[in-house]
């Protein structure tokens, strides 16, 4: 049986997917149209708009499943190859740093602005699982168990964290098994490239998303996670009778970094004369507030006024088109109700003449979602002109146009007219430092 090809192997709607798509794009002063899918689909999507919402759920749902993996092909998915697959997406540059380790949007916008690549340690496969109940956790931890030993067999060095959470994601999981996937020591196309492309004496920035989540342990290197980091605590989706218990905790499937990586980081680091910077936190929103002053304050010593917010939405984002306008980025995991607080606390210690909200739509009206209003409140904080951008309010949290409409929002925002060069690496690891969510360590850049 041929290997399933690596763009075909890893989701391409998920966060580190997107991630990873729009920092390369951005390192070559490109943008994010359609979250990084074929513009052949805009019409599509487009034409969604006109169905009644319980269609237009049914619609996203197969849609989401078609990215699927045959089960029966995952012994023919090469994780080295995806690796190669990853680093092959970055321009032909060198570079005076390198993020590595967990998903994160807030620091995407950081390690553009710094023009450096970011390495993630997490990627999702998924997995076909056709009209499936999401709320039927069992049958989809015996799933995994019928067919997470073959991705496992064929990959030595990654640990599976199968995830299952049928609030937020009731509608993929009816038609897909989430498979994640976290290396566990530096594939061999990672070690390539921080050798062939990073300076001498470049860090080498490990992002430790503290994050962990009770899991049931499946075998060796493999457990089983009911919900996901969102609208509801770990506690809350294991008081439901179908959850099985859990008999530890692990770092969080989607967004937790996985310990293990971290000493072959510090080894081939040691090896071969780069330092290893950690920036630690213990929720993907941790980074968020410090990312924004750190790029407001380097705005204005660039000399842009930097008085428009930017507000993105898991992977609703344009790294390279915040840049091109001089807008200050803030990121919310999710559009639930923990992300509108943090930002409505940063609000009221930073002010805004402009302040642009973008909404992720996942479909459905999940526990401890923010409602539109809320959003609408937050964006009104703003001293000129406060909006939703490129969203439709009534159609929210359905509104799958918004995964087309929001680059051409993005795109009629004016531009700015100032020649920049990239944020110094010494500059953005002291600002994160400063947040009081996240910690530097060691402290950087040294004495």
């Amino acid at each position: 049986m041929s290997l399933v090809k690596p763009g075909d192997a890893v989701a391409s709607f998920d966060s580190a997917s997107a991630f990873l798509t729009s920092l390369a794009r951005a390192l070559q002063d490109q943008d994010f149209p359609h979250l990084g899918q074929s513009r052949l689909k805009v019409p599509l999507v487009y034409a969604s708009r006109v169905l009644p919402e319980p269609v237009r759920r049914r619609v996203y749902a197969i849609a989401s499943g078609r990215e699927g993996v045959d089960p029966d092909r995952l012994g023919s998915i090469d994780l080295d190859q995806v690796a190669e697959w990853i680093i092959e997406k970055y321009p032909a540059d060198r570079f005076p740093a390198v993020l590595l380790g967990s998903s994160n949007g807030a620091l995407t916008h950081l390690a553009a602005a710094c023009h450096v690549p970011w390495l993630p340690q997490t990627v999702l496969v998924p997995v076909r699982r056709p009209n499936a109940d999401p709320e039927d956790v069992r049958g989809a931890l015996r799933f995994g168990k019928q067919h997470g030993p073959a991705l496992l067999d064929a990959n030595p060095d990654i640990a599976l964290h199968q995830m299952h959470d049928a609030n937020q994601d009731a509608l993929s999981a009816s038609q897909m098994a989430y498979f994640r996937v976290k290396w566990q020591r530096l594939p061999t196309a990672y070690e390539r490239f921080l050798d062939d492309r990073l300076l001498p004496g470049a860090p080498i920035v490990v992002v430790r998303d503290k994050s962990t989540w009770p899991v049931t342990r499946v075998a060796n290197r493999h457990v089983f996670q009911v919900g996901a980091q969102g609208g509801m605590a770990a506690e809350d989706y294991l008081q439901e009778p179908v959850a099985p218990g859990p008999d530890e905790v692990a770092a969080e499937a989607e967004w937790g970094f996985a310990e293990a990586l971290l000493v072959s980081v510090q080894e081939w680091a040691r090896d071969h004369g780069h330092p290893v910077i950690e920036i630690r936190y213990a929720h993907p929103q941790d980074p968020a507030a410090a990312v924004a002053e750190t790029i407001r304050h380097w705005l204005r010593r660039s000399g842009e006024a930097a008085e428009r917010l930017l507000v993105s939405s898991f992977v609703i984002h344009d790294p390279w088109r915040t840049i091109a306008t001089a807008s200050v980025p803030f990121w919310t995991f999710f559009p639930v109700r923990s992300a509108a607080q943090d930002l409505s606390d940063y609000l009221d210690r930073a002010a805004y003449d402009e302040i642009d909200v973008m909404l992720f739509s996942h479909g459905t009206r999940s526990r401890g979602l923010a409602q539109v209003s809320t959003w609408q409140e937050l964006a009104g904080r703003a001293r000129v002109r406060g909006r939703l951008l490129g969203v439709d309010p009534d159609a929210f949290p359905a509104d799958f146009t918004t995964f087309a409409r929001y680059a051409t929002a993005l795109r009629r925002l004016p531009v700015s007219d100032r020649q920049w060069s990239a944020m110094a690496v010494d500059d953005a690891i002291r600002g994160l430092a400063t947040g009081h969510r996240v910690t530097v360590a060691p402290p950087w850049p040294p004495a």
